[in-house]
């Protein structure tokens, strides 16, 4: 009788942990795939290139781990959501299985539902460029901005040190540059004088140069002295321009991260040339052709993530031949070689190339013209250059092509192309890099003192390339006004530092 008043008991106890069993199962499996569709949906979110397709993503990778209860699942829901008061800063995954079982569907009349929820915040991946960049890691003052400086250019700035002083501000300066990065501290000045972004004790500060060692063709070890003398004072020359626009789209919410793309109304390419005879031209010119590029951007269509771009990219070409010259004035003229000091006494040109100073330094002061195009200036064994008020100085870094027709290898030439100014990391350091200049100062490429301080004074100005300073410990005083750091529709696109995209699952 006990056997049989127990039986009841014993097969429902018996049933019902079967069923549980069952609905456990279900519960991992439904979790799981929730947790794994979150975490791919932010994922996606945490790319622009990607964030518009966060709900696929989030389907996919919950269909891929479905197995047992594939047959009786609902579609999950899929959203984005608030976390941590950010605004839909995360992706939220929910969904329900529901199947009938014997026991419980005897006992209840209906079928057992599972239900789970998954939550997974996301913060984008971010890349940072500057144009002033102190690379000694752990100096006080690495980049110090005083008197009544004034730097507006709004292309960033950023020190390796990991001081807590590594960025500090005296006098009454005034800063836009758009975003302040260091590895370790920066003044509170910044914040209260300021509307920059302002990033400290940062991870992921790295000098974009490091890797890159100074040019040496053979022409360039030549040993040469600096003179003035007399030469002709106009040039003339036949001039073939030969002009190129190419247009190409892109898409994307920004400049910055948007990929090429077929847009259907393109513009067409277009070619033109003009020749003229007796053109009159700087003295500085040679026969040759000199091509320069510029690019310009305009967003055609679209909105937010799905914006197309044009971007319009005009190459100019000026072929020079039969360039003579007449009259005469005291003047120096300058080949590629190795210099121990270039004391600047007279108007000057330097003719394309590379030009070591080995020992000395470029001093370019007095009431002179300066100009250069396509040149570097390699300083070895403490070397310096200074560039004092007064002179009217135009000086554009050598190009990759340049760089090749000297020897260089073609890997080594496109990543040193661009650079005006490059010091030898066994130079030994200098503390008289000085650049005083004025408003026909005009400097187009990058100033890079790897070992050496330098100190802005003064002015500058740029034409057709960007400036980018990179140096040691960086010094803005007195007057000094950079408001240019690049010509109109160009950026700068050095990288400094790459923070990867972050995703947690939350909840």
């Amino acid at each position: 009788m006990l056997v049989a008043l127990g039986m009841p008991v014993l097969i429902g106890g018996a049933g019902l942990g079967v069923d549980l069993a069952q609905w456990y199962m279900w519960k991992r499996e439904l979790q799981y795939a929730v947790d794994q569709a979150a975490v791919a949906g932010a994922w996606a979110r945490a790319d622009s290139a990607t964030e518009s397709s966060y709900v696929t993503r989030a389907q996919q990778e919950f269909n891929a781990n479905l197995s047992v209860i594939e047959d009786f699942t609902v579609s999950p829901t899929i959203a984005l959501a608030n976390w941590a008061g950010g605004s839909n800063n995360s992706v939220a995954v929910s969904a329900t299985a529901g199947k009938a079982l014997p026991f419980s569907n005897f006992l209840t009349g209906r079928q057992a539902t599972i239900y789970a929820y998954a939550q997974a915040s996301f913060n984008e991946g971010t890349t940072f460029t500057s144009c002033l960049i102190a690379v000694d890691d752990d100096e006080d003052g690495a980049i110090t901005i005083g008197g009544n400086a004034s730097l507006t250019a709004g292309c960033g700035m950023a020190a390796l040190s990991d001081d807590p002083n590594a960025i500090i501000a005296n006098g009454n300066p005034t800063v836009q540059a758009g975003w302040i990065l260091a590895r370790g501290g920066i003044d509170d000045w910044f914040d209260t004088n300021t509307d920059d972004v302002i990033m400290e004790n940062m991870d992921g500060l790295y000098d974009p140069f490091e890797h890159l060692t100074p040019p040496n063709p053979t022409e360039s070890q030549v040993a040469r002295t600096y003179s003035c003398s007399s030469t002709a004072g106009s040039t003339i020359a036949d001039v073939r321009e030969a002009t190129t626009v190419n247009y190409d789209y892109f898409k994307g919410s920004n400049k910055s991260n948007a990929t090429p793309y077929i847009y259907g109304s393109p513009k067409p390419d277009t070619t033109s040339s003009d020749f003229t005879y007796g053109q009159a031209v700087s003295s500085s010119t040679q026969a040759g052709s000199v091509t320069s590029t510029s690019a310009a951007w305009t967003q055609v269509s679209g909105s937010g993530s799905n914006k197309i771009w044009e971007r319009r990219t005009t190459t100019i070409t000026r072929t020079y031949s039969n360039v003579t010259t007449s009259g005469g004035t005291l003047a120096g003229s300058l080949s590629p070689g190795t210099y121990t000091n270039i004391h600047v006494g007279c108007r000057t040109t330097f003719a394309t190339g590379v030009y070591i100073i080995d020992g000395g330094g470029i001093d370019i002061t007095g009431q002179y013209e300066v100009t250069g195009s396509n040149v570097m200036f390699v300083l070895k064994n403490g070397a310096y250059i200074k560039i004092r008020g007064g002179a009217d100085v135009n000086l554009t870094a050598i190009q990759a092509s340049d760089l090749i027709a000297r020897g260089v290898a073609a890997e080594d030439a496109n990543k040193l192309a661009g650079m005006l100014v490059f010091e030898d990391r066994q130079s030994g350091g200098s503390s008289r890099n000085d650049i005083n200049g004025n408003s026909n100062t005009v400097l187009n490429g990058t100033i890079y003192f790897p070992v050496s301080n330098v100190t802005f004074s003064g002015t500058a100005s740029v034409t057709s390339q960007c400036l980018m300073i990179a140096a040691n410990t960086i010094t803005l005083t007195g007057t000094t006004d950079m408001s240019t750091f690049c010509p109109s529709g160009s950026s700068e696109d050095t990288t400094v530092a790459n923070i990867a995209a972050k995703v947690r699952l939350v909840a």
